[in-house]
């Protein structure tokens, strides 16, 4: 339109971090993978497969989802969202080959993902794949981290999924959509040079509120400093990973781990970390490997206040928690783990990370650009991954189809070559890992090692 302001809306210090780690051989996004029943439960429902129409209805409720990335010249400035003036909403369609069994499924999940999203479109996708044994229809869904945040991305399914087969067609947007003009590259950095004694004044005023004693975890910072500073165990999987991806997945009914919580008074997620930390140690013993008396793990933990729900960018933190991976009890494993996780909240470990990531917004992007590559040194950080995220305990559908099973897989960092991603929904945990397969070939023996100490737990459970 002649005459229109230009658009653009910056990325968040966090949210730009994603890009500037982000390597050819390490795509950073968050993958999904969606099972639904094959027909609509409602007479003419559109089912799964009509899932482009789905978005095209409630398209206008994300905009984020028409817009792209444009970086400002030498990272002047952290790179901003603008209008997609070639927006193409058209999904993937793929195919399965007969007989459409799982691991062909498995196989073409990985392809898709380990292929970096084209930073020249919006940092999405969805994939529908059909061909599955049963009828059953499959969608891929990709979102870049510095989208979505993948603790909290259920958040925005919410949008595309339904609670009842009939589902709702929401109110049409009262314009049709039409691009806003991107802006020039002066028109980002001319206001950084008009207002930079401003901005200067401003920084000095704010710094005292930001740094005040009284309002920082400072035992956190500290812990977490110490942690990050230390050099980790060195295990077979942390070395520097290639571009290709395997994986597999594992259901575990969730009542198993409420029955743990119920009996010990731990909570969910330490009987998760515990079933992760058994397998650990099953397979470093079955392959042969020193079993480490301890691994370090990442944990994400959302930082998200109630009236951000739905809302896109990352609002993510994260614990660094060392698994007991000796060889121990499983009663007495629970127990460790749930003594580390109580101290880290205590300590409001999650908080104080989170403390530091805000501080980046005061770090000038050229720096976080050099952090992002200092993100591969294998000299600090942790061993593994692992990411847990609470879903919704009732069915969802799209277009009237039933959606059965949620498979989320983790991107995986430089020199950690395997993620762990664990999603309940309905009534089921929903393991999915993730692999490299030059540097862990054998993850399905990991998998079936994780499923060993899931039975345990289940036994444990149930005995009196």
């Amino acid at each position: 339109m002649p005459g229109q302001s230009p658009f653009f809306e910056p990325l968040s210090a966090r949210d730009a971090w994603f890009l500037y780690a982000e390597r050819p051989d390490t795509p950073l996004d968050v993958g999904t993978v969606y099972i639904f029943e094959g027909e609509s439960q409602v007479p003419g429902g559109r089912g799964a497969q009509g899932v482009e129409d789905t978005i095209r209805e409630r398209l206008h409720l994300v905009p984020r989802y028409r817009q792209r990335i444009q970086r400002v010249p030498l990272n002047l400035a952290h790179p901003v969202w603008v209008d997609d003036p070639n927006f193409d909403l058209g999904a993937r369609r793929e195919v399965l080959p007969p007989p459409g069994d799982g691991a062909s499924l498995r196989k073409l999940v990985m392809r898709i993902l380990a292929r970096p999203l084209d930073m020249r479109r919006p940092l999405w996708e969805v994939t529908v794949v059909t061909g599955l044994r049963g009828g059953k229809v499959v969608l891929v869904n990709r979102a870049h981290h510095a989208m979505v945040d993948g603790v909290s991305s259920v958040d925005i399914l919410t949008l595309l999924l339904d609670t009842t087969p009939e589902g709702y067609t929401p109110d049409p947007p009262a314009d049709v959509w039409k691009p806003r003009p991107a802006p020039s590259t002066w028109q980002l950095i001319r206001p950084m040079l008009w207002d930079v004694r401003a901005a200067s004044r401003e920084d000095r005023s704010m710094m005292p509120a930001v740094w005040k004693t009284t309002r920082l975890p400072w035992s956190g910072l500290m812990k977490l400093g110490g942690k990050m500073a230390t050099r980790r165990p060195d295990l077979f999987f942390n070395r520097k990973i290639g571009p290709q991806r395997t994986g597999r997945g594992l259901k575990v009914p969730l009542a198993s781990f409420k029955a743990l919580k119920d009996r010990y008074g731990c909570t969910v997620n330490d009987a998760v970390l515990a079933v992760v930390s058994e397998g650990l140690y099953r397979w470093f013993k079955a392959r042969g490997e020193r079993v480490p008396s301890k691994v370090r793990v990442f944990c994400p933990v959302s930082v998200r206040a109630e009236d951000a729900r739905g809302r896109l960018g990352n609002q993510i933190s994260g614990m660094v928690l060392e698994l007991p991976t000796a060889d121990i009890p499983m009663e007495e494993r629970l127990r460790r783990i749930h003594v580390s996780t109580g101290d880290l909240k205590r300590t409001r470990q999650a908080v104080a990370a989170d403390k530091l990531v805000g501080l980046a917004d005061w770090a000038p992007p050229t720096l976080l650009v050099l952090a992002g590559r200092l993100m591969s040194n294998p000299q600090a950080g942790a061993n593994i991954n692992v990411t847990n995220v609470p879903g919704p305990q009732f069915p969802l559908y799209s277009g009237g189809a039933q959606l059965l099973e949620v498979w989320a897989f983790a991107p995986l960092y430089p020199s950690m070559g395997l993620g762990v991603a664990i999603v309940s929904y309905n009534g089921d945990a929903y393991f999915g890992l993730t692999a490299d397969p030059s540097i862990v070939p054998d993850v399905e023996e990991f998998t079936a090692r994780l499923q060993e100490a899931a039975a345990e737990c289940t036994a444990l459970a149930a005995t009196r």
